[in-house]
Parts: C-alpha cells; structure tokens; sequence
C-alpha cells in the first residue's frame, strides 16, 4: 500500500512541478512532494520495495540516454578537447571545496565530496545511494546548489546580457 501512495504522490508532485513552470519541475516536484510526506511519516521508504527502486533509476538512466543524438559522434576535436577539460576541470573543484568543507567539520569526506560535485541532483543522488553515504545530506546540498544557481545564474545573465546590449 506505501508503494501505491508513493507513486501517486511522486506522480502529483511531478504534475505539480511542471504546471508551476518550476526548472526541471517533473524531477523537483516529485522529490518534494514525496520528502515531504516522508519527512511526516506517511511514507516509510524502507517499505517502498526494491523493483520501484530500481525501475525508477532505469528510468533516470532512459531520460538522460535519450538526450544523445548522433550529432555528437561530429563535435569538433577542439570541443571534445574543452569537455575533457571541464570535466576535469568540475572535479578538481569539488574536491577543494569537499576538502574546505571537511575542514569546516562536514564529515566524511566521500559524502561532502558527492554532495559539492557539480552533477544533476538525480545523478549524484543516484551515486550517493550506490555508495551507502547520506542521501538526505546530499539531496539538500544538492537542492540549496539548485536553487542558488537558478537565482543567482537569472540575475547574472541578466546583467551580461544588458552590458552586452550597451557595447
């Protein structure tokens, strides 16, 4: 019976998130809505049985395969090139950063460095899980990441963009 009002709440959350024209509202609307009512006991999740679990990272992992085209098999060597770059690049800076943190008193530094990586929240919840650290710690780091970036990102290409526009 909790798996049946789990997906209904994460289904209504979904729906919810992207009438309300939320970024990424499908995905942060479910989360929600599910957080929150197991954050009031009406959902345990160590009811929700292993196959939903499983089937709900599928099709994380369907969504994100569907975003590949063949287009990408003719990107320029120089663009493969700055790709590598940023994905090193992402890395370094999330271990200085987990690194700081740690010595901040957030510990251990696996669970600070998944959480400051600069990864979508379903991919580094889906890797904070594989690994057995603290999945609530990194969805809300992840989330306040989110959201920061969304206000902060807004506003600041609204100020390039109005520069840009004056040159």
């Amino acid at each position: 019976m909790n798996a049946i009002v789990f997906l209904f709440l994460a289904y209504l959350g979904g729906i919810i998130g992207v009438k309300l024209k939320i970024p990424a509202g499908a995905l942060l609307g479910s989360m929600l809505m599910v957080g929150v009512f197991s954050i009031v006991g009406m959902i345990d999740s160590q009811e929700i049985p292993p196959l939903i679990r499983n089937l709900s990272k599928v099709a994380l992992g369907t969504m994100i395969g569907l975003m590949f085209t063949k287009n990408i098999l003719y990107l320029p060597f120089k663009k493969l090139i700055s790709f590598i770059i940023l994905g090193f690049g992402s890395v370094i800076s999330a271990v200085v950063v987990a690194m700081i943190l740690k010595g901040m008193g957030m510990t251990p530094f696996v669970m600070t460095l998944v959480s400051v990586s600069p990864g979508g929240i379903a991919e580094m919840l889906t890797l904070a899980d594989s690994i057995h650290t603290d999945t609530q710690v990194v969805a809300i780091m992840h989330l306040i990441r989110f959201v920061t970036l969304m206000l902060l990102l807004r506003w600041i290409l609204k100020t390039f963009n109005k520069q840009g526009e004056k040159t």
